[in-house]
């Protein structure tokens, strides 16, 4: 079991290292390309969008057909897509429809890797191994753009085949070295299930709660460097300072503090992780100099990944093992769908005024809190 968690952690780590070692590069491509910015955020939102639509897709066939199949598939998918992106970087519609591609397999590879991981961990041990397999996702995020940026020096394309041939390797080795977590069902009948059908469901409260949990985050994300820039004027390398010692801190809690957080206390510290999020988005629109926009990330950071790591380990608990590919799939269609329109909503908030949104955070904030507070209490109830 340790031996294909460790595995699964690596595969985690790689895909968004290779995931994120292109963000630094799409801006960089549109201004080489001359293209109105408006593409920039079209090329990202169309990646979350294809999340959305695909994963219960992904979600139904994992658990009719095993995880390892799904997974092996997204592997090449993924890395076909980034490999076409930067092979024909000079034809647009060609670029959307590698982004297209791109997100129907992230579905399949999240679905996959979650499902396994909960397939191998008991209910008990669930939160301590999405604990980690947050941590590396985070650090995957944190080194990945940096490693980018220095090979887009090279060529734009360069980091796209980097990408590609990072996830050619992770396919060859999941191939030979990562085994099944769950057969399958020949008898598998039931339908693909999308994340509306949850909502009259207890776990439907939890589902609601990613959908804000991600929707601020990506609406911060989009709106901090703007916001920043009119209060202290900052740089773009000062903001990917602050987002790396934010990413670390917030990895590090993934790692080492929430894999010895017991079942009885999940409640309490997201609870604490939405006050620590309201704190950071209460004191953004009072930002004086560096370090204080370096204090709010962390806290806006920090709280975050409590959250979220604690919310995909709840909702694993709540399938039954032969629909685990549903309820991750679900998840993540969710957290999709706030990367639409998160960024969206904060932006439009910042033309009316540019603390808005960042108060707005902390109203959607405390809802969330609110319905990870009801939550417990919807579950005694339905089990009566």
């Amino acid at each position: 079991m340790k031996q294909k968690l460790s595995i699964l952690m690596g595969i985690q780590f790689f895909i968004y290292f290779g995931f994120s070692m292109v963000i630094p590069v799409i801006p960089e491509i549109v201004k080489f390309l001359e293209l109105p910015t408006m593409h920039m955020g079209w090329l990202l939102a169309v990646y979350s969008v294809a999340s959305f639509i695909s994963a219960p897709f992904w979600g139904y066939l994992a658990d009719r057909f095993g995880r390892r199949p799904i997974l092996l598939i997204g592997l090449i998918a993924f890395g076909v897509s980034f490999f076409t992106f930067g092979y024909f970087l000079d034809h647009l519609w060609i670029l959307y429809i590698s982004r297209i591609v791109t997100g129907i397999a992230s579905g399949a590879l999240y679905t996959s890797t979650m499902s396994m991981v909960a397939d191998l961990s008991s209910k008990e041990e669930r939160t301590k191994y999405m604990g980690l397999m947050g941590m590396m996702t985070g650090m995957g995020f944190i080194f990945g753009p940096g490693v980018g940026g220095l090979l887009s020096t090279i060529s734009y394309s360069f980091s796209y085949y980097m990408t590609a041939i990072i996830i050619l390797l992770v396919f060859v080795y999941s191939f030979f070295k990562l085994k099944e977590t769950y057969q399958g069902e020949e008898s598998y009948k039931k339908k693909i299930t999308i994340p509306i059908n949850y909502l009259k469901e207890p776990v439907g409260l939890l589902l609601i709660t990613t959908f804000i949990v991600t929707f601020t985050l990506s609406g911060m994300e989009s709106t901090f460097q703007l916001l920043a820039i009119e209060l202290i004027n900052i740089k773009a390398w000062q903001m990917g300072i602050l987002f790396f010692i934010g990413g670390i801190c917030s990895a590090l809690l993934q790692g080492v503090y929430l894999r010895r957080v017991k079942i009885e206390q999940e409640t309490k510290v997201m609870v604490v992780g939405q006050l620590l999020t309201a704190i950071g988005f209460f004191m953004l629109p009072f930002t004086m100099n560096l370090v204080y926009a370096g204090v709010c990330i962390v806290l806006l950071m920090c709280g975050n990944a409590l959250v979220r790591t604690l919310l995909t380990s709840q909702v694993t608990k709540q399938a039954a093992h032969n629909e685990m590919g549903k309820m991750t799939s679900a998840a993540y269609s969710m957290d999709s769908l706030a990367r639409v329109f998160g960024p969206l909503m904060f932006n439009y908030l910042f033309t009316i005024l540019i603390g808005l949104p960042f108060y707005f955070g902390v109203v959607m904030t405390f809802i969330g809190m609110a319905f990870i507070l009801i939550y417990p209490k919807k579950v005694v109830t339905a089990r009566d």
